[in-house]
């Protein structure tokens, strides 16, 4: 037997050792989860590409791109941001980042004193969490050319939006099946959230987009131009005079 599987097995017989404990811990998350930490990159993209992109917390914006694509860097957090994108004849459109675990990064069990002040240290800081490395934002048009073309457009965006989350939410409903004496899994019940959120949002611009027509269809058939009344004719009858 090798020297580290000696090492593990001498850490599983002793987990109540908070250095143990954390050796075990970050093993088996990296093992899970084998990719490196995150560096605070987040690439941008946007379809059509060149349109103008802010990353924003609320008002507040964090980070800028003139033209997308392109790369911005953001901080460690909790908070919940928007990749804000605009160009010329589309809708302002935005993605939502979302924070979570960055299983890659070092941390304590929370066993001991130490432990236990190291877990609060880095929930307090947030140096655990990350946001995806990527995001691309989709413009929707400000106009259609028929109202099928804004259907299928939309009817493709509500596809995308729901493929997304579709391997997460049904994870979620297998484990809720697998535990029906138990409470559900909550992260079931917050993808699920997530998921109605972005619908919503979608459905929103969907009202905001118009279509494009040269005769609207609820508008009055236009009235034929006026045509001048023809003039009464004065016939001016010639007296004859009397010899």
């Amino acid at each position: 037997m090798t020297a580290f599987p000696r090492v593990m097995l001498l850490c599983v017989a002793m987990l109540s050792l908070p250095g143990c404990a954390t050796v075990a811990l970050n093993a088996a998350l990296r093992a899970a989860h084998p990719q490196p930490a995150w560096n605070g990159e987040v690439a941008v993209a946007s379809e059509p590409a060149g349109a103008r992109c802010t990353v924003a917390r609320g008002q507040q914006v964090m980070a800028e791109l003139p033209a997308a694509p392109g790369t911005v860097r953001l901080a460690r957090s909790y908070a919940t941001l928007e990749v804000r994108c605009a160009a010329d004849g589309y809708l302002e459109t935005a993605e939502v980042l979302r924070a979570r675990d960055d299983p890659a990064v070092f941390r304590m069990a929370p066993n001991g004193v130490i432990g236990a002040t190291a877990t609060v240290i880095s929930l307090a800081s947030a140096r655990t969490m990350r946001y995806p490395s990527e995001v691309t934002v989709t413009l929707v048009p400000a106009t259609f050319a028929s109202e099928e073309a804004r259907e299928g457009f939309f009817a493709g965006r509500r596809a995308a939006v729901m493929a997304a989350r579709a391997a997460e939410i049904a994870l979620g409903e297998e484990r809720c099946r697998a535990s029906a004496d138990t409470t559900c899994d909550p992260s079931l019940l917050v993808a699920q959230r997530q998921q109605a959120e972005d619908l919503a949002r979608l459905d929103a611009l969907r009202g905001a987009a118009r279509v494009a027509s040269a005769t609207p269809a609820d508008a009055p058939p236009p009235e034929a131009p006026a045509t001048a009344a023809p003039r009464a004719r004065t016939v001016r009858m010639a007296l004859a005079e009397a010899p």
